[in-house]
């Protein structure tokens, strides 16, 4: 797995989240303290599937970055 960039693709996006997919749990999440890890990934990965992100891409990408790591 590739770190996430600016310039990454919805396809890059979407294949982050699903490596991570395990790391979604019933912990609390960074990006926002009242939500789960595990809706972070599921409102992330909702927009990546349901719609264009390009408005939102970068936050996106900063939040889940944040959110699960860096993987090499």
């Amino acid at each position: 797995m590739t770190t996430l960039t600016e310039n990454s693709t919805i396809e890059e996006i979407k294949s982050f989240l699903l490596f991570h997919m395990d790391e979604a749990n019933e912990n609390k999440s960074k990006v926002n303290p009242s939500l789960t890890k595990q809706q972070v990934w599921d409102i992330n990965m909702n927009a990546v599937l349901e719609g264009d992100i390009r408005r939102v891409q970068l936050i996106i990408i900063k939040n889940i970055t944040r959110e699960f790591g860096i993987n090499y």
